[in-house]
């Protein structure tokens, strides 16, 4: 009962804290009243706001600065090939702008201001235009106001990104569609989104609705086919999001007191109802762990550009359509507990990054890693930290067995958190998580960095501070610094003032370096003493020092844990007294630090097995990050490590074309062998192997073989790409290869070299150089091939595309064995394609715009028919040299028209087919044929 008068005690405290906070706050927030009218055909907002700016700069300010956020968009990348654009609009580049049409002081006398270029925080393009500076009549003083009135214009792009945008007729803008009041420090570097006092009058067509994330809406009129929303915050915002559309529909409830309204797209209310239930639990779970909620309306919209992503604002939280649409494909709920994680970091934004500010730039971490912390936390409290806790909830079925069998072992923090940093740690792409974008070395891991080694830092500070007192310095920072800015150095001091813990070293190490943690138990020895056992455990921790957890299991089943933290030196041992004896010992068994190898956190180390004879009850194994797999079947043997490495031995039964026609001995006496490697090493090196044995006799030993084992070298650049970071492109790919092909009796041993270069991002073309030579000495003439291929996208039109390639080929030496003679086996018309020592192909196809472009059509619940795009082609060539022998000279050419299908796969991932009808227009043995080709 105590216990209970304590918490009803601090919450009522907190509660009036929060309010005079608020109170105290509003005087110092400018304050933005703004009036609009939405033009559909001029896809623009027009209108005017009166801004009540409040000089909080410590100084004397004779001018103001505002960011105009939609100039980002005014000029297309210069860096980009226009068709790499296109996939980001309906029908090419679309710009989006905000144009100040007139600017005046609070009697309406006109004010000078002047366009001026921002930094490039965020991309190194159309900047020109990035601020607005407003020159006052007479300088204001610290804490003084000073009204502007801002007549502009925003327009949308008709495009498919995720926001800023005008699509299928449906708008969706969050944050920067107005003139906002910035700090003059903006102009150095930053992107910091100040809290303000919002009041919004918005008129559109009355067949249009508006939703605005703001604690109060109301409808003020509809006159003259025109509506007017009037949009209010009670508490400090960064911006009022908007989301406008005339095919809209709601379902709404309460939680709290706070109106929860579910905002959908047609077929979306079954999704609309269900994230409902989801918000209400994750905002009484992000409450226990962060403080109250602090707005009195919350939107959940479906958005309407395909994606699985999701976006927030204050208010309101944008879910991507594919997630909607894709919920119960290819099985029913599928995408059920995806759907309530976004929604859970999507919710978390409204505490931190939007509720609490912070540098979107350079401290981002603040936002998305928080994000993160509190998302998975609330998950893994509701559905278990170490069970596969994404797939669990299928049920039986013939699809659901196939995805549990395939995918059931997903755990959300496992393979989306930690494999994703150790994957960036194999990379090297890791450095700190706290820089300005514009310093950034490795662009490729930014999201990895902010979000998931983000949350795995936070995670780790949980572990050493404990999770009762890491909740006490969220709900604090909650308290002090809701609609202010908070900055990394202030929350570390907080949580050092909470925890008496000094954190500098472990903030330094982590947020502003590039520390990595691995803890190893390298054995352990155990002695039987009087009425009990001695056992010393042999203990490392590389690079980064941190206290860790140690479990060691007895004989009868029984745990025993302690903590371990080395004084100085990295490795040591650790004894335990124990009635019975240690059986293994297993570090950080909570998976609580950011551990760069988890393998050796056993002893011994871990090995499973997977195997039919498993049961059916069994976990389906799949991808553990702390264990090596292997792999049973009647077939087949395989194992694997992480995303490591991979590899695997298959035997089954060769069965020939014309197996109708072959004796039942013929068949069961001939098998078909593969073996398969691929291993990545680092970022610039991966090594791959295939061997297949053909029709392998079990009594005579005969067979064909086919084997390659290639080294893959790789060699990345940074090219200008618009990006404020550094980029890297892998730019260069050297392979070295050594196989043998031909009769397992007598293969033809040979070394292949091939290089290749790629500009996919501006110039959109690829070349590529071959050679394959016989290793001498083994029965083989001497015999080498080259061979050049290129490939060169034009664009022609939006969405509309030429692609044009050539390869030449040809022997340097005499004629090569048949196994490794050019072929035309792209031609589709020619049943024989034909070989030869020398070679020249050229292909030229013609795409048009898409027929069909995200249609969303269901395919018997499986699957959804995207995009349909209709193309044309002519190709061909000729092969000569050796033809007296295998094959018949002359030129061969044919055109065809095909039809290419997008489908949406599963998480995220697409299948691409084509059907097309080829006609030969020269060649000998050509005649009409249809094809389906999968991509």
């Amino acid at each position: 009962m105590r216990r209970l008068r304590e918490t009803l005690a601090l919450v009522l405290a907190i509660g009036m804290l929060s309010m005079l906070a608020h109170a105290e706050g509003a005087e110092s927030l400018s304050r933005y009243d703004i009036r609009l009218t939405l033009d559909p055909l001029e896809q623009t907002l027009d209108g005017w706001q009166q801004v009540e700016y409040v000089n909080d700069t410590g100084r004397a300010v004779d001018e103001v600065l505002f960011w105009l956020l939609g100039n980002l968009g005014a000029e297309p990348n210069p860096y980009v090939h226009p068709a790499v654009l296109d996939s980001q609009y309906a029908a090419g580049f679309d710009p989006t702008w905000t144009r100040v049409h007139r600017v005046s002081d609070a009697s309406d006398q006109e004010l000078p201001y002047e366009l001026e270029a921002c930094s490039p925080v965020l991309q190194t393009y159309s900047l020109d235009n990035g601020f607005l500076v407003v020159e006052l009549p007479t300088a204001i003083e610290p804490d003084e106001r000073v009204v502007i009135n801002i007549e502009f214009e925003t327009r949308f792009a008709h495009a498919l990104a995720l926001d800023n945008i005008v699509y299928r007729d449906t708008y969706v803008w969050r944050f920067g569609w107005n003139p906002i009041a910035v700090s003059p420090s903006a102009r150095d570097g930053g992107f910091i989104l100040p809290a303000g006092d919002y009041r919004v009058e918005l008129t559109v067509p009355e067949e249009y609705r508006v939703f605005g994330g703001a604690d109060q809406q109301t409808e003020l009129q509809s006159t003259d086919g025109l509506t007017t929303y009037e949009m209010a915050n009670s508490r400090p915002a960064r911006s009022v999001p908007l989301v406008i559309g005339p095919d809209f529909q709601v379902v709404s409830s309460t939680w709290n007191g706070v109106d929860l309204h579910a905002v959908y797209l047609p077929g979306g209310e079954t999704f609309a109802r269900a994230s409902l239930s989801y918000v209400a639990e994750i905002l009484a779970a992000h409450s226990d762990q962060s403080g109250p909620f602090g707005y009195q309306r919350l939107l959940v919209v479906e958005s309407p550009t395909p994606g699985f992503y999701g976006m927030a604002a204050d208010g309101m939280i944008l879910i991507g359509r594919s997630m909607v649409q894709l919920r119960d494909m290819p099985a029913p709920g599928f995408y059920d507990r995806f759907i309530e994680y976004l929604l859970a970091h999507e919710a978390a934004h409204l505490w931190w990054g939007f509720a609490i500010g912070t540098d979107f730039d350079a401290e981002n971490w603040i936002s998305e890693g928080f994000a993160e912390y509190l998302s998975i936390t609330y998950f893994e409290d509701k559905y278990g930290a170490f069970e596969p806790n994404l797939l669990a909830h299928l049920e039986a079925g013939l699809i659901e067995d196939l995805i549990r069998g395939e995918l059931g072992y997903l755990n959300l923090r496992q393979h989306n958190s930690e494999a994703q940093y150790v994957d960036l740690l194999r990379l090297d792409f890791d450095e700190a998580v706290i820089k300005p974008l514009a310093d950034v070395e490795y662009q490729n891991g930014q999201v990895v960095r902010t979000y998931n080694k983000g949350y795995l830092v936070l995670r780790a500070l949980e572990a050493i501070v404990g999770r009762d007192a890491l909740r006490t310095a969220l709900v604090e920072a909650n308290e002090q610094w809701r609609g202010r800015l908070l900055s990394v150095n202030e929350f570390r001091e907080l949580v050092e003032e909470l925890a008496g813990i000094d954190l500098t070293a472990f903030f330094g190490d982590w947020l502003y370096g590039d520390a990595r943690f691995d803890a190893a138990v390298e054995g352990f020895d155990t002695i039987e003493l009087d009425g009990g056992f001695s056992t010393t455990i042999h203990l490392r921790q590389e690079d980064s020092i941190l206290p860790v957890t140690l479990r060691a299991t007895l004989v009868d089943g029984s745990v025993v844990e302690e903590e371990w933290m080395p004084d100085s030196s990295a490795a040591g041992d650790l004894i335990l007294e124990t009635a019975s004896s240690v059986v293994s010992v297993h570090v950080d068994p909570n998976e609580m630090l950011p551990d760069a190898n988890r393998f050796n956190n056993h002893s011994p180390r871990r090995i499973l097995v997977e195997h039919p004879f498993r049961g059916e009850d069994a976990a389906v194994i799949g991808k553990p990050l702390d264990a090596y797999v292997l792999g049973l079947s009647p077939t087949a043997v395989s194992g694997s490590f992480r995303n490591d490495h991979a590899w695997s031995l298959t035997a089954i039964p060769h069965v020939e074309e014309n197996a109708a026609y072959a004796g039942l001995v013929d068949v069961l006496g001939a098998w078909d062998l593969v073996g398969l490697l691929v291993a990545d090493v680092n970022r610039d090196l991966s090594l791959s192997a295939l061997a297949t044995i053909t029709a392998l006799g079990s009594a005579t030993g005969s067979g064909e073989l086919d084997a390659q084992f290639t080294v893959h070298a790789r060699r990345f650049t940074n090219p200008e790409n618009g990006f404020a970071g550094t980029y890297w492109f892998p730019t260069t790919q050297f392979d070295l290869g050594f196989g043998a092909r031909g009769d397992l009796a007598h293969p033809i041993p040979y070394v292949a070299l091939a290089l290749r270069q790629s500009e996919p991002l501006r110039l959109c073309v690829e070349n590529s150089l071959s050679v394959r030579a016989g290793i001498p000495g083994f029965g083989t003439a001497p015999f080498a091939t080259l061979e050049w291929a290129g490939t060169k996208r034009f664009r022609f039109a939006p969405l509309s595309y030429l692609d044009v390639s050539t390869t030449v080929g040809g022997s340097l030496l005499e004629g090569p064995p048949t196994e490794f003679m050019f072929s035309m086996d792209r031609l589709q018309a020619f049943a024989l394609p034909p070989y030869g020592y020398n070679q020249l192909f050229g292909r030229a196809e013609i795409s048009f715009p898409p027929l069909v472009r995200n249609a969303g059509y269901s395919i018997l619940s499986l699957t959804r028919l995207e995009d349909v795009t209709a193309g044309a082609f002519v190709q061909g060539g000729r092969t000569w040299g050796g033809c007296d022998q295998v094959c018949e000279s002359g030129i061969r050419f044919e055109a065809g028209v095909m039809l290419t299908f997008r489908l949406d796969a599963i998480l995220g991932t697409s299948i691409v087919f084509s059907v097309g009808y080829a006609h030969p227009l020269l060649g000998l043995d050509g005649e009409g044929a249809f094809f389906v080709e999968l991509e």
